[in-house]
């Protein structure tokens, strides 16, 4: 993990029983700002979902246009988390996607 928000992530996901992977064969493509072609790690992956994680804490101007690229080429594929808060409530974001986890 590289961040304590990421282990914060994977314990309420594990405490959900979600299965979550998180591999860096996983690589979603995008454009940076000057039209380069580029691969993303995402934080996580919901198999189960058909969805992507990423854990963000702090935003540089390449990491908000790189999940801009992401977004549009992949809708609805992406999650983004942005507060301890939020992933402590991320089932509540899930719900979009079933009514399984709701505790």
């Amino acid at each position: 993990m590289d961040s304590t928000w990421e282990v914060a992530m994977a314990k309420r996901l594990d405490k959900l029983n979600i299965r979550w992977d998180r591999d860096e064969s996983i690589k979603i493509h995008y454009q940076n700002e000057k039209g380069k072609n580029k691969n993303y790690i995402p934080d996580f992956y919901l198999p189960e979902f058909k969805l992507f994680i990423e854990v963000k804490g702090y935003w540089t101007d390449a990491a908000r246009y790189k999940m801009k690229d992401v977004q549009e080429r992949y809708p609805n594929s992406f999650l983004i988390l942005e507060s301890l808060e939020e992933i402590s409530k991320v089932n509540r974001r899930l719900l979009a996607k079933t009514k399984k986890y709701q505790t």
